[in-house]
């Protein structure tokens, strides 16, 4: 679905998200296509933000948009470190 159906959906409401189609602009990721996981109550965010990996993502539906800027991982004598 779209993010602004999800928003109409889930009004102020943080969400546990899968992104389903992005683009990559400006070192940011703009997100057009999400699917619900379900929505989060307030003591569980934060949990489900640490535990986010790969296409999930935990987003607030009061942003017009889902746009997260990109962060690359720091490299030392041409190894990454995870």
């Amino acid at each position: 679905m779209t993010w602004s159906e999800a928003r109409r959906l889930y009004p102020e409401t943080f969400l546990l998200l899968e992104n389903l189609q992005s683009h990559i602009e400006n070192n940011e990721l703009h997100v057009e296509e999400v699917a619900v996981i379900r929505a989060l109550s307030d003591d569980e965010t934060m949990d489900e933000i640490m535990k986010a990996r790969g296409n999930k993502f935990v987003y607030h539906t009061g942003r017009e948009k889902i746009v997260m800027p990109i962060r690359t991982k720091p490299s030392y004598r041409g190894k990454v470190h995870q």
